[in-house]
């Protein structure tokens, strides 16, 4: 007999490498970001520059006033009518963690939610994350968003 568990089972279970598993695989197929665990909350921070909008996504667990357990971190870029590649850059630093992620010319532009990172504990001071949008022919045009602590 298979063992197999039910969508309730894994929602009420708190062993994050099952359920981050199982997350992993659902992220992949190109699904949104829905919460690990039941007191777990997704945020979401936006920019927009030229035509363009990022969005940092992040599913944490509250902490008293600021961001408490990071389990992911994702990006969304919509290019809007604008043309261009995904050759767009995303710097995310967390300066009360010393987390800083980088992707390079290889952020993708398709107005779908992508991997940037996790897990880690953050700081309490402020999260500066910076895009750089990719556009064709054009200058980019680049937005920034901090994430302060109360």
């Amino acid at each position: 007999m298979i063992n197999t568990l039910t969508v309730y089972q894994i929602r009420k279970a708190t062993n994050r490498f099952v359920i981050g598993t199982v997350a992993m695989a659902i992220a992949c197929s190109g699904i949104a970001l829905t919460p690990t665990t039941a007191n777990a909350v997704i945020s979401y921070y936006s920019c927009s520059k030229g035509g363009f909008t990022g969005t940092i996504v992040i599913d944490h667990t509250p902490s008293g006033k600021f961001l408490g357990p990071v389990v992911r971190i994702n990006y969304k870029i919509d290019k809007g009518r604008n043309r261009g590649g995904n050759k767009a850059n995303i710097y995310y630093d967390d300066e009360g963690a010393l987390t800083q992620i980088t992707t390079g010319d290889a952020s993708i532009q398709d107005n779908n939610q992508h991997e940037l990172g996790g897990p880690y504990i953050p700081g309490r001071q402020r999260i500066l994350a910076t895009f750089i949008f990719d556009k064709s022919s054009a200058p980019d045009p680049s937005c920034s968003i901090t994430i302060q602590a109360p």
